[in-house]
């Protein structure tokens, strides 16, 4: 059966719109009439957003797998990690400013043992993490290293994934619960 490459990276209009928005935040600061503390923050980001399109060019693809190796491309270069040094791939979700968000999380090795984590988003992928999650999980597999995962993580964690959102889910309304005064039955959903 055939293995074929894969790589992911953010997209070209992304990257073009932040270098676009970049270049108009930085113009503003030089022509517009602001006082310096406006000029000082609109200079931070420009200067922020234009770092972000400039890693967004450079680190094309961001990630990459074959049938041998896992890749990372970086703003000063790449690091590549066999599959026998990839630990996990899973699918993180969670709620960022109240929107469900999901990240791909790598557990590698280097040679000297040292363990590092990969957290990657959609916009630095330019897919959907779980679709990547199992892209990785299938090459990990074929690697031989597919073993020590569940059925679910190999399917892109997806039903893992619906029970620890569950969780966050039941979290939250614990929270929102105890955020509520006692007695208010608006609060405790009564009548």
């Amino acid at each position: 059966m055939d293995n074929p490459d894969a790589e992911w990276a953010a997209p070209v209009g992304a990257v073009v719109l932040g270098l676009v928005g970049a270049i108009g935040l930085l113009a503003y600061v030089v022509l517009g009439s602001l006082d310096g503390p406006g000029r000082l923050l609109l200079g931070v980001a420009g200067v922020a957003v234009g770092a972000a399109a400039i890693v967004g060019l450079r680190a094309r693809p961001r990630l990459a797998a074959s049938a041998e190796d896992l890749t990372l491309r970086g703003l000063l270069g790449a690091r590549t990690w066999p599959w026998t040094r990839v630990d996990a791939v899973r699918v993180v979700r969670m709620r960022r400013l109240g929107l469900p968000a999901a990240y791909v999380e790598i557990d590698t090795r280097d040679d000297d043992g040292a363990e590092r984590l990969l957290v990657l988003g959609r916009l630095e992928l330019g897919t959907d993490p779980v679709d990547v999650a199992a892209a990785l999980q299938t090459h990990r597999a074929r690697a031989g290293r597919g073993g020590g995962t569940s059925a679910a993580d190999a399917a892109g964690g997806r039903a893992a994934d619906d029970a620890a959102e569950r969780d966050v889910a039941d979290d939250d309304h614990e929270d929102q619960r105890d955020d509520d005064p006692p007695g208010d039955p608006e609060a405790d959903g009564r009548p």
